[in-house]
């Protein structure tokens, strides 16, 4: 059992994808904005940690002592204070504090180290649990009091509290824009796959039963005309394809039931009484003339096949296109007594690299479609030439042609006209393996109205040109009868 292919919704993945993109850069705007947002207070509570120390040094060099709470709850003392300040001697030890709290304040030896020597130095440190910020200043030496260092911190409680508000306020903001940004992608994501659907509707409401149909949906928006374009022409391809299927089988049983119906009479014919050897003779000459019409048919079929699945080889081999000319009007002149033809060649030889059993047989094909379409006592021309690099074998009569509307079609398979239809003919492939032939060779084959009103087919083949074997032009002609 064969596994089907995954699909997936453009709009869903369109509108998830934006989304998605807006909510990283919201998410790294609010992260941006977090840190901002912190350090601006960090340096804020550094002021006045700062300023606060340094009020408490004027305070303890004009008094001695320090401003005393009396609050005992540390949770309480942070919401309303939240600035411990404490005195420290040569040695580090805590002398006097502003509160009871502050008798474990912990100590940093680095940054006492340092404000012992006159330098200002802050450090956040963990207290009880949570980020405590402490600025070091030295004390004046002074004769009241053995302080060396004034430490004063804070809890950065308040600061955390402030930063998870902010931070929770700017992640709900991200959430929310990313909602509704889902809401406008996935509007605009319908918004851009709804031409897609119309054209998918209009490309599944051709059958192929009514000929003539195409896709004009969104045909005039720049960004789906090549889309469109591309589908109208596959359209007709299919279009020609399916006609050509049906033309097929058509006209393959209508060429298959006359040969049959021909042998189905001549055999009734003798089965109904007693025949001379004679007339059994002529009838199975009969029938055999209808089963080489049916192996021309079979042999034509594969022979289209082959060549339009490119399974056909060239023996290519370097010959003078007017020996193949020659060859084909010899072999004209033996068949067909009716139709007189004669060949005009250039002196000069016209080579060409070709493979000559299937020139061969463009040129009986091309004779053969002359003798059959043309009345008795038409007059047929074959013409070997050369023009610049090119090698041309023209083949004219002077028939009642075709007219200008069939002219394009004689080379598809099994075109007839209507009035070809009524006289003598072949499978309708002939000229359609000529075609595939000569392509195959890298040449181009061309019918058109001849001089005098018959038609006139030229097939056109690479030339070598060689400076010892030939001209670029032919400088004479002989005509052979």
């Amino acid at each position: 059992m064969a596994r089907s292919t995954p699909s997936f919704s453009l709009q869903r993945t369109l509108a998830v994808r934006f989304s998605l993109t807006m909510f990283v850069a919201l998410l790294g705007l609010a992260l941006w904005g977090y840190l901002g947002v912190r350090n601006t207070l960090l340096k804020q509570l550094d002021r006045s940690l700062e300023s606060t120390a340094r009020l408490q040094v004027d305070n303890l060099v004009a008094h001695g002592s320090l401003a005393a709470h009396k609050s005992v709850v540390l949770n309480h003392f942070i919401e309303e204070v939240n600035r411990f300040v404490a005195t420290r001697d040569s040695a580090g030890r805590i002398l006097t504090s502003n509160t009871a709290l502050a008798h474990d304040l912990p100590l940093e030896t680095i940054a006492f180290q340092k404000s012992r020597v006159g330098r200002r130095t802050l450090i956040t440190q963990q207290w009880h649990g949570h980020g405590f910020r402490s600025i070091y200043l030295p004390v004046p030496p002074m004769g009241r009091t053995e302080a060396a260092v004034l430490q004063v911190g804070a809890s950065l409680i308040p600061l955390e509290a402030s930063l998870n508000t902010v931070l929770l306020q700017m992640v709900g903001t991200a959430l929310l824009v990313t909602l509704t940004t889902a809401v406008g992608a996935g509007w605009l994501a319908a918004s851009a796959v709804a031409p897609v659907r119309r054209i998918t509707a209009q490309a599944r409401a051709i059958t192929g039963e009514v000929t003539g149909q195409r896709i004009t949906a969104h045909a005039d928006v720049s960004e789906f005309h090549g889309l469109i374009e591309v589908l109208n022409a596959m359209v007709a391809r299919l279009e020609r394809a399916s006609h050509w299927h049906r033309r097929i089988i058509r006209d393959l049983g209508h060429d298959l039931r006359t040969p049959i119906t021909a042998m189905r009479a001549g055999v009734e014919v003798a089965l109904w009484s007693e025949r001379s050897p004679d007339d059994y003779r002529r009838i199975l000459a009969s029938t055999l003339e209808e089963i080489d019409r049916l192996s021309l048919i079979c042999d034509a079929l594969v022979l289209l096949g082959r060549l339009q699945a490119g399974e056909v080889t060239l023996d290519l081999a370097e010959i003078d296109a007017r020996v193949l000319g020659r060859e084909a009007v010899a072999g004209a002149q033996e068949g067909v007594g009716a139709h007189p033809v004669s060949l005009v060649q250039p002196a000069e030889p016209v080579l060409i690299r070709a493979d000559v059993r299937l020139m061969r047989m463009v040129l009986d094909q091309v004779l053969d479609n002359a003798r059959r379409y043309t009345p008795p006592g038409s007059r047929v021309e074959v013409t070997v030439g050369a023009e610049g690099r090119e090698a041309m074998l023209t083949i004219e009569d002077n028939g009642p042609g075709v007219t200008d509307e069939v002219l394009p079609h004689l080379f598809e398979p099994f075109y007839r006209s209507d009035t070809a239809r009524a006289r003598e003919g072949g499978p309708g492939l002939g000229l359609t393996a000529t075609a595939s032939i000569v392509t195959l060779h890298g040449g181009t084959v061309v019918a058109k109205r001849g001089s005098e009103g018959g038609l006139r087919v030229t097939v056109t083949l690479p030339r070598v040109d060689r400076a010892r074997g030939s001209r670029p032009e032919g400088s004479g002609s002989a005509a052979l009868q």
